[in-house]
């Protein structure tokens, strides 16, 4: 088995193969881009929705944004909730204070596992603004634009 990566703009894809493997592998690669409306294209806001969604979907950008609401990367609450996720201190300390924190996509990533395997932290896209669903609220914010395709190469001898 072999494993390939490869850094598509700001997301690392990781590819397994399998079997008997000789000469060159090739294999597509599909990922949206996604904009939140609120923000100029260029924003580096777009890089964390994008890398959100490409990690696990709209769902997923819905929570971050019903639990952030100001996609700041450094927001503390006063409940003590930290950066783009607002995690916890009490439950989150070792990862809140370790170097990798300071980087949004590894928070963003840290999250991702963290709610993957815990759907009790997920509660807060069904809290309620202006009589609505937070994620019914948010969707509105959210565009996808396009589909890419990267198709991804190796050399294996």
């Amino acid at each position: 088995m072999i494993t390939l990566s490869v850094l598509v703009p700001c997301f690392t894809f990781n590819s397994i193969v399998t079997g008997k493997i000789e000469g060159e592998v090739q294999q597509p690669i599909q990922y949206e881009t996604i904009v939140h409306n609120w923000y100029d294209k260029n924003s580096v806001i777009q890089d964390y929705v994008n890398f959100a969604y490409n990690l696990w979907g709209m769902d997923f950008v819905k929570l971050i944004e019903c639990e952030n609401g100001t996609r700041n990367p450094k927001r503390v609450s006063k409940t003590h909730d930290y950066w783009l996720c607002q995690l916890n201190y009490k439950y989150n300390k070792k990862f809140i204070n370790s170097e990798e924190f300071k980087d949004p996509y590894s928070q963003l990533t840290y999250c991702y596992e963290k709610y993957k395997i815990n759907p009790k932290l997920r509660y807060w896209p069904n809290r309620r603004i202006e009589g609505k669903k937070c994620s019914d609220y948010v969707s509105n914010r959210f565009d996808v634009i396009q589909t890419n395709t990267v198709l991804i190469s190796a050399n294996i001898n």
